[in-house]
């Protein structure tokens, strides 16, 4: 290899495997920083998503006080209901928001479905509370309840995705958004808790036994979610969850058994359903103080994490521009004072040795042994003049024989001379290594009305474009030559015949998909029909092998052209 090039190649492979380098470092920071993009958009989305449902479950608490009222309505009752819904339509707004500046992977129509059940239960309840007391019966009422409690899960399943991209993201606050969404369920059974005394509230009727059991359930299920939330807590929410259980799980279920106790000893009930509502909800407060603290906790490491990637993109960035400016400085620098000179001289002897008088070697004013060659360069192109312009001459003549004698004038690539001599060559080496030969034969599909239609100026051009796209398809070392008029021939290397079935239908298609506009600007589309064949060792022959595909490209123009055809 030449020193030159020797030298180009050294030099591009090192910047090849630098700029590699610093690519792929460079590409997982930004693949990295914004993966944390997206986990904080979701995350926003999933907060968005546990207020939605916070707000429609606390809707629920003016709704039972509204089916409990009494005749005339209490207009504060009334009052309350539309705050309750107003804040619920506000929180659905925003989650609608977040999801379209989300991370695209959320539908427009995602909140069609919650907003339509939400309308429904809605016109429920404004119905029942339009009735009279006696009117409103415990079915009715249950059915009512449960339409909104089927809410809070169409809410918080808009954001499920969201929740998973994060915690991907993020892998840190995967534990505070778990805690989270146990907060939002606590929240919510604790709801459902008091929900399900509505319709005995409202009624005046004692707890039915299915009441009691659906009690006992949503107390199993709250106590729970309590123990899960505490689990693993380093002591950062211990005033939160201190204030959870003073709160809610002192006055909160102190209510609930109060009520329950007197429905058990037949007695009267000391509270109505907004009563309730009024003294029970404040008892949630803190539990959505503990949600949000979570969130909180979880926002803030994921900020971290976002801050430490977009750092860490740019110091790859500035790593990489860095490392670029000094490698290019030094390579600079070595050219200069090392390289340069010594190319120039080896240029000159290359010339020389190559017969190139034309130029002066130069350097001949060195004090260095570059010099001192330099010199001997000057003296030695002085005497060799007349003697390298006759060589030139020379051989300028054989290269200009020997590319006439071996390339096809139209297209560039080999004849069919060249093709017999280098397929030979491939035939005898396939014998002594017992190897399988294979052969491609094709031609252009209905050429001669190419000529006839378009002259033979666009024959010239189909001939040679096709040339083009089959001489791009192929590797190195496959064999391509034009076999004789519309007809190429190619011979693929250490191919089975499935394999080369498989490139002659690649390059059937590569033909088949490249039109070609002539001078007129009409468009042509140009197709191409198939003959593959294949034999192994001391069975391979030039002749038969071509023999066989000549074969099999005519069954392929027989069964409708454009196609590939094997020999059997």
């Amino acid at each position: 290899m030449k020193l030159t090039r020797l030298l180009t190649l050294s030099t591009a492979i090192l910047a090849l495997l630098v700029c590699g380098m610093l690519g792929h470092i460079t590409r997982n920071a930004w693949l990295r920083y914004d993966a944390t993009n997206d986990g904080l958009q979701a995350l926003r989305l999933t907060r968005a998503a546990m207020v939605a449902g916070e707000k429609l479950s606390f809707e629920r608490g003016p709704v039972n006080a509204v089916l409990g009222d009494r005749v005339p309505a209490d207009p504060a009752r009334g009052e309350r209901l539309r705050r309750g819904r107003a804040a619920a339509d506000l929180a659905l707004m925003q989650l609608d928001r977040a999801l379209h500046a989300g991370t695209g992977s959320t539908l427009p129509d995602t909140l069609a479905p919650l907003h339509k059940a939400l309308a429904a239960a809605r016109a429920d309840v404004d119905r029942l509370a339009a009735l009279p007391p006696p009117e409103r019966t415990p079915a009715q009422l249950k059915e009512a309840i449960e339409q909104m409690f089927a809410l809070v899960p169409l809410a918080l399943d808009t954001a499920g995705h969201a929740t998973q991209t994060s915690e991907l993201a993020y892998p840190r606050i995967t534990r505070a958004l778990i805690k989270a969404r146990y907060a939002v369920e606590l929240r919510e059974y604790a709801g459902r808790l008091g929900s399900v005394l509505t319709v005995p509230l409202a009624t005046r009727q004692a707890l039915t036994p299915a009441e009691h059991t659906r009690l006992q359930a949503l107390r199993g299920r709250i106590a729970q979610l309590r123990q899960q939330i505490q689990a693993g807590d380093s002591g950062g929410l211990a005033l939160v969850l201190q204030r959870v259980d003073e709160v809610y799980f002192g006055e909160g279920l102190r209510l609930v058994d109060d009520i329950e106790q007197a429905s058990a000893a037949g007695r009267p009930y000391a509270m109505d359903t907004a009563q309730l509502a009024q003294r029970y909800v404040p008892t949630m407060t803190p539990i959505l103080a503990l949600r949000d603290e979570l969130l909180q906790e979880a926002q803030t490491q994921a900020e971290n994490d976002h801050r430490h990637a977009l750092r860490e993109l740019w110091i790859a960035i500035l790593s990489g521009v860095a490392i670029l400016l000094a490698l290019t400085l030094l390579l600079l620098i070595v050219r200069r004072r090392v390289i340069v000179p010594l190319l120039r001289v080896t240029h000159a002897v290359i010339r020389l040795g190559d017969g190139d008088y034309s130029r002066d070697p130069g350097g001949a004013r060195r004090a260095d042994e570059i010099g001192d060659m330099a010199r001997a360069l000057v003296t030695l192109r002085t005497n060799s003049i007349e003697r390298q312009q006759l060589e030139l001459e020379r051989q300028s003549l054989i290269e200009e024989l020997r590319r006439r004698a071996n390339t096809d004038y139209l297209t560039g690539i080999l004849n069919r001379r060249a093709f017999a001599a280098a397929g030979n060559q491939r035939v005898q080496r396939a014998r002594q290594h017992k190897e399988m030969l294979t052969v491609l034969l094709f031609d252009i599909d209905h050429f001669k009305s190419v000529n006839d239609v378009h002259g033979h100026e666009a024959g010239d051009q189909v001939l040679i474009r096709v040339a083009a796209l089959v001489r791009e398809a192929l590797r190195d070392g496959e064999i391509l030559a034009r076999h004789g008029g519309e007809e190429f021939v190619v011979m693929p290397t250490h191919c089975s015949l499935a394999q080369a079935c498989a490139l002659a239908e690649r390059l059937r298609q590569a033909i088949e998909r490249e039109p070609l506009t002539l001078a007129d600007g009409h468009i042509l589309r140009v197709t191409a029909s198939f003959g593959v064949a294949s034999a192994t060792g001391p069975a391979a022959a030039l002749d038969n092998l071509l023999h066989a595909a000549d074969l099999a490209l005519y069954n392929a123009k027989r069964n409708g052209r454009n196609r590939v055809e094997s020999a059997g």
